[in-house]
C-alpha cells in the first residue's frame, strides 16, 4: 500500500550523526510513512547503521547506489524510488521534531505543492563566528512574510527578485513536496553544487506558491564536514560565482521561469534579468582567469550553458562602450589643450585610443 509520506535520507559518510537523525524520524506522531535511505557508496559505518535500524523497523528501506552519484544525483535517486504521495527530505546530520509530519500535512490543502517550516540550528564546535552570523542573519520567510502562512506565486516572485540568489526558504530538511511536482517541473539541477535546493524551490513556487508553517519543526546542523562548508572552502569560485550565475541564467532565459520574468517586467522600475545576466557573465569570465581551477570550472560550465559565454563577450563590448562614453568627456578637453590645432575628428580618435589603452592596461 502506498504510504502518505516518503521520508528520504540521502547519505554519504554520515555515520557520526545518522543515529540521531533516524531516531528523530522514527518518533513521528504521524506514522503512515516509509523511510527511504539511499547510500552513495559511503566508506564509513553509515550503511551498517542504516541496516541495523531497518532490521528493527519494516518502514525503513535501505539501498546503496552501485556507484557514487554525488550530492544532487543521490537526491534525484531518492525521488525516483520514493513511493509516497509526499516527499520529505531529512538529511543525515539533521533532525525533525516529533510532530513535523503531522503539522506540515495538517497545513496542506488539495492544491498545495510545497510546504515549509521554520528551523533551529545546531552549530558544532569549531564553527566560525562568521558562519554562525551568516545562518542567523540571512533572509528568511519569517522576515519576508511575517504574517503569512500562504504565499502566492506572485508574492513569491516578488521575494525572489529582491534576493535572487539567497535561499530564504531553507534547506531540504525544512521542506515537504507533493510528489507530482517532480513530474511537472523536473528534478534537482545536477549542474549546481550549492544552490540546488534554492533553484528548485524557485522553479516550483513561482508557479504554485507555498504553504508556510510558522513553527520550528526541523533542525539544521552546521559543521565543518558538511557539504556547504566543503564547497565554500574548496570550490569558492564555483560556489559563489558560477552557481548564482546558472540560477540567473535560468531565471532570465529558461521557459519554466516565464512567470518570474512577467513579474519582473511589471515592477514599478522594470527588473531587467537579461541585462543583469549579461553583466554578471562578464565579471564571472574575468574572475575565472585568476587561477587554473577557476578557469577549468568556467570552461566546463560554459559547455553546458553556451549562452553564458556569449553574454560574457557581449558584456565586454558593452563595458568598453560605456567606458568610452564616460571617459570621452574628460579626455577631449585635455587633448585640446595639448594639441590646440587638432580638429574635432582627430580629438575623437585620439580620445578613444587613449581610453582603450588605459582600459586594457588596467584590466
Amino acid at each position: 500500500m502506498q504510504p502518505i509520506v516518503s521520508i528520504c535520507i540521502p547519505t554519504y559518510n554520515g555515520a557520526k550523526y545518522l543515529r540521531e537523525c533516524l531516531d528523530s524520524v522514527l518518533t513521528q506522531t504521524f506514522t503512515d510513512f516509509e523511510v527511504l535511505l539511499i547510500d552513495d557508496q559511503s566508506s564509513d559505518e553509515t550503511l551498517s547503521i542504516a541496516q541495523e535500524y531497518a532490521a528493527k523497523d519494516s518502514r525503513i528501506c535501505v539501498k546503496q547506489n552501485e556507484r557514487n552519484l554525488g550530492l544532487v544525483g543521490n537526491w534525484n535517486r531518492c525521488i525516483e524510488l520514493a513511493q509516497g504521495q509526499w516527499i520529505k527530505f531529512v538529511f543525515q546530520d539533521d533532525l525533525i521534531a516529533p510532530e513535523c509530519l503531522e503539522k506540515m500535512l495538517a497545513a496542506s490543502k488539495p492544491d498545495s505543492s510545497i510546504i515549509c517550516c521554520l528551523r533551529n540550528f545546531i552549530f558544532e564546535a569549531g564553527t566560525p563566528e562568521k558562519t554562525r552570523h551568516f545562518f542567523k542573519n540571512r533572509a528568511s520567510l519569517e522576515k519576508l512574510f511575517p504574517e503569512s502562512t500562504e504565499i502566492s506565486a506572485s508574492d513569491y516572485c516578488q521575494a525572489v527578485l529582491k534576493q535572487i540568489d539567497d535561499n530564504f526558504v531553507g534547506e531540504p530538511t525544512v521542506v515537504m513536496l507533493r510528489r507530482d511536482v517532480f513530474y511537472r517541473f523536473g528534478t534537482f539541477n545536477p549542474h549546481l553544487i550549492q544552490l540546488c535546493d534554492l533553484e528548485f524551490w524557485t522553479r516550483v513556487a513561482i508557479h504554485t506558491g507555498m504553504v508556510y508553517v510558522r513553527e520550528t519543526l526541523a533542525t539544521f546542523r552546521v559543521h565543518n564536514n558538511a557539504t556547504t562548508a566543503k564547497n565554500h572552502s574548496g570550490r569558492q569560485y564555483r560556489t559563489s560565482t558560477l552557481d548564482p550565475l546558472i540560477l540567473l541564467h535560468d531565471c532570465a532565459l529558461h521557459p519554466t521561469y516565464a512567470p518570474l520574468r512577467i513579474v519582473a517586467t511589471n515592477q514599478p522600475k522594470s527588473f531587467d534579468l537579461v541585462a543583469r545576466l549579461r553583466k554578471q557573465c562578464y565579471w564571472a569570465w574575468r574572475d575565472s582567469k585568476k587561477d587554473s581551477n577557476s578557469l577549468a570550472e568556467w570552461e566546463k560550465m560554459t559547455l553546458l550553458y553556451p549562452a553564458i559565454y556569449k553574454f560574457a563577450k557581449r558584456g565586454l563590448i558593452q563595458l568598453v562602450i560605456s567606458e568610452l562614453r564616460r571617459h570621452l568627456g574628460h579626455l577631449k578637453p585635455k587633448i585640446k589643450r595639448l594639441f590646440p590645432s587638432t580638429n574635432k575628428k582627430s580629438i575623437l580618435t585620439t580620445s578613444i585610443l587613449f581610453m582603450l589603452v588605459k582600459y586594457f592596461i588596467v584590466n
